[in-house]
């Protein structure tokens, strides 16, 4: 899998403990298909089983499995002061 940050997002996941986790999460509606968004945390899974493990530089970037890997994902930073996060989105 290609990813694809840039020096800000990469200071940022430095500060948080130099982990980033990517995974989906599906949210269901009772009248309507379900929703499926990737989400970037600055943590490392509780169950490594189910993740790549893909090193960049000194970062862990730990990416689920069922995640298509023959897309390039793309990190980014957002926010402001201690309200920034890391976005993640397949290309």
């Amino acid at each position: 899998m290609n990813i694809e940050l840039d020096a800000g997002s990469k200071e940022w996941i430095e500060s948080k403990g130099n982990q980033l986790t990517v995974k989906t999460l599906e949210v269901k509606a009772c009248c309507a298909p379900g929703v499926q968004e990737l989400v970037a945390v600055p943590e490392k899974p509780k169950t490594l089983n189910n993740y790549h493990e893909i090193l960049i530089d000194n970062l862990s970037i730990y990416v689920q499995k069922n995640i298509r890997s023959k897309e390039k994902l793309q990190l980014k930073l957002s926010g402001f002061s201690f309200l920034k996060s890391i976005s993640a989105k397949l290309q």
